[in-house]
């Protein structure tokens, strides 16, 4: 598991991953940012280190669980205000308890998201927010891979998402089951980001359009965008 884990290194490097930043991540940063703004951060998964570098700057104190050394080795920073911690997920211990907890882009990933949830959602402080973002299968770039025949169905998931590891696309309807099931109510939701083609084919996209796209973005309706994002409450 540790090795299969650390062949994701590769997903950060190269064309779609510049624009991912670029587009996606950025994206995130800028909903993520006021929720965990003065606040007490645990952070599942480290990724290309953007989201941990920038909410070191706001956040009161922030810990980060990873399961792959060798993406720890390459993203991870010196800072009196972030932990790093290399285990995962379900293995994660701790006596601390946590305002916000952070699972970007992070369920479709694993085996059982709900089961993940529902484990870390222990480390949730009373009123803790969970926030979750996740890849949309009603993005229109997926509808238009369906209509052309690149997709046999909007839920297929395509080769870069299965080189970068993902087990499943979301729609809201089934991301709101696997909270459901995790015994977590969501309190706020939305979408991000707009994409009628792939990330490789948006490489030369100037900056100004890529922010344009993801304020534009905030006024659609969440079912067509790129990615879904929501807030959630323990239950208990």
């Amino acid at each position: 598991m540790v090795n299969e884990l650390d062949n994701f290194l590769e997903n950060y490097n190269g064309i779609k991953a510049s624009v991912e930043e670029r587009f996606m991540t950025r994206g995130t940063i800028e909903l993520a940012s006021p929720i965990c703004q003065g606040k007490e951060v645990l952070q599942m998964g480290l990724g290309n280190g953007m989201v941990a570098k920038y909410l070191d700057k706001i956040v009161l104190k922030q810990t980060i669980i990873e399961g792959s050394s060798k993406i720890l080795e390459k993203f991870s920073f010196k800072s009196n205000k972030t932990d790093f911690i290399n285990t995962f997920f379900e293995k994660y211990k701790s006596e601390n308890k946590f305002d916000v907890i952070l699972a970007n882009h992070v369920l479709e990933h694993v085996d059982n998201p709900s089961k993940v949830l529902n484990y870390i959602k222990l480390f949730l402080k009373d009123e803790g927010k969970l926030f979750i973002t996740v890849p949309n299968a009603n993005s229109i770039h997926r509808l238009i891979g369906v209509e052309m025949g690149l997709l046999s169905n909007k839920y297929q998931l395509n080769s870069s998402d299965i080189k970068g590891g993902h087990q499943r696309v979301y729609d809201f309807k089934s991301l709101k089951d696997d909270i459901k099931k995790a015994g977590l109510t969501i309190k706020d939701s939305g979408g991000y980001n707009l994409k009628m083609v792939s990330l490789s084919q948006m490489k030369d996209w100037p900056q100004e359009l890529l922010d344009a796209i993801f304020t534009i973005s905030q006024s659609m309706p969440k079912e067509i965008c790129a990615n879904l994002w929501v807030t959630c409450k323990d239950n208990g």
